[in-house]
């Protein structure tokens, strides 16, 4: 029972996360030159997929499926049909993980455009999937 508790607690977070993801994404439509935008945009993206897959973690271990780090994570969402696209996931994590680690104004403005152009449908996804397991 703990397990289905925490899966959904961690939803309720990443739920949160994710409309200011949305937010984010449409201030930046409306104002795309603005650095500080794209900044909290960046930031916002990290601190959703930090939840996206720490919520599928705990999502498969509800349903008997250990899993710990993020990319055994995302291959056994993958293998169990919570997400859609491995290998965008996987490109997700990746592009998370550089800019975790290094900041340089052409790395941000690719991963803006790639947060908008696609890493959002992939969050949009799992988002639809976990509000029909959660009701």
């Amino acid at each position: 029972m703990s397990e289905d508790i925490r899966w959904k607690q961690r939803f309720d977070n990443l739920q949160l996360a994710y409309a200011r993801l949305r937010q984010a994404v449409a201030a930046n439509a409306d104002r795309p030159d603005d650095d500080l935008i794209q900044m909290a945009l960046v930031k916002a993206f990290e601190m959703t997929f930090e939840l996206a897959w720490k919520t599928m973690k705990d999502y498969l271990k509800f349903n008997g499926i250990d899993a710990k780090l993020p990319r055994e994570v995302i291959k056994q969402a993958f293998a169990n049909d919570i997400i859609d696209d491995g290998q965008l996931w996987i490109d997700i994590l990746e592009n998370r993980n550089v800019m975790a680690h290094v900041y340089d104004e052409a790395r941000a403005h690719e991963t803006v455009r790639r947060i908008c152009q696609s890493y959002m449908s992939a969050l949009e996804q799992l988002h639809v999937f976990l509000m029909e397991k959660a009701s």
